[in-house]
């Protein structure tokens, strides 16, 4: 069965008028900061009940979006760290 083409009239390009020098600035400074340090991904299992808390606290956290598990998670162990008399790097 052969798909149909897609409908691209309701699109547009402005190819006819440049960036403003303003809204390349931004770029710019973007590319000056330093990289970011490397992040290392560990899994670990939790209970069900604990999943759906940590999510339910997402969701009361201010914060954007994709920013607040890590921030959260960073929280907590910097928690942990402080407990067990480690300073907390997280």
């Amino acid at each position: 069965m052969a798909r149909k083409a897609a409908d691209l009239s309701r699109f547009q390009v402005n190819v006819d008028k440049p960036l403003e020098p303003e809204a390349e600035a931004p770029l710019r400074q973007q590319e000056k900061r330093a990289p970011a340090a490397p992040l290392v991904t560990k899994g670990f299992r939790i209970k069900p009940e604990a999943a759906r808390q940590f999510d339910m606290l997402k969701a009361e956290v201010s914060g954007h979006g994709k920013d607040k598990g890590p921030a959260l998670i960073a929280e907590a162990l910097n928690l942990l760290f402080t407990k067990h008399g480690k300073p907390p790097v997280a």
